[in-house]
C-alpha cells in the first residue's frame, strides 16, 4: 500500500466523492433515514472546489481517493469574528485505522488558520464510531464543546 496523499479536490474527484459522500449517508443510521440527493451534494462540493471560503481536500492513495473533508468559512451569525465549520470528514472503511483522519482534520485547521478564522469546529454527527473519532480530535488537541440532541 503506498503513501496517502492529502490534497484539493478538482472536479475530476467529483464522482468518487459523490460515491464517498452516500457512503457516508448509507453507513450511518442516523443520515440513512434522509434521503440523499446527488444533485444537492454534487452542487455543494463545486461551491468548495470554487469559493475561497470553502474547502473540500481529499485523501488519496494508490490513485484512488479514499476520503475526505469539507468546510466552509465565514462570519458568525451574531459576530464579525471568522468561524470555519467541517461539513463532514469521511474515510472509506476499508482505509480506515490509519493517519488519515489526523492528515484530513490538519488539513483543514491549518487551511482555518490561513483564513483567519477565530473558531474551528468540527463535530461527530454520523453516530458512526463516535468515541473512536472523538478520541482522534482530543489527541489532535481539540477540546469538545457542545452536546448535540434530535427528535
Amino acid at each position: 500500500m503506498g503513501k496517502t496523499e492529502i490534497r484539493p479536490a478538482t472536479y475530476e474527484d467529483l464522482d468518487i466523492l459523490l460515491d464517498i459522500a452516500a457512503a457516508m449517508h448509507r453507513e450511518s443510521s442516523r443520515f440513512a433515514r434522509l434521503e440523499f440527493s446527488n444533485a444537492k451534494v454534487l452542487q455543494l462540493f463545486i461551491t468548495l472546489i470554487e469559493s475561497d471560503n470553502g474547502l473540500l481536500l481529499v485523501a488519496e492513495r494508490d490513485d484512488t481517493v479514499v476520503g475526505a473533508v469539507a468546510a466552509m468559512i465565514g462570519q458568525h451569525w451574531f459576530s464579525e469574528d471568522i468561524v470555519a465549520n467541517e461539513y463532514g470528514v469521511f474515510i472509506l472503511p476499508q482505509h480506515r485505522g490509519g493517519m488519515t483522519g489526523a492528515r484530513l482534520v490538519r488539513g483543514y485547521i491549518e487551511w482555518a488558520k490561513t483564513k483567519g478564522a477565530n473558531m474551528i469546529q468540527l463535530g461527530i454527527s454520523t453516530g458512526v464510531h463516535t468515541d473512536e473519532t472523538a478520541a482522534l480530535y482530543r489527541a489532535l488537541g481539540l477540546k469538545q464543546f457542545s452536546i448535540g440532541f434530535e427528535v
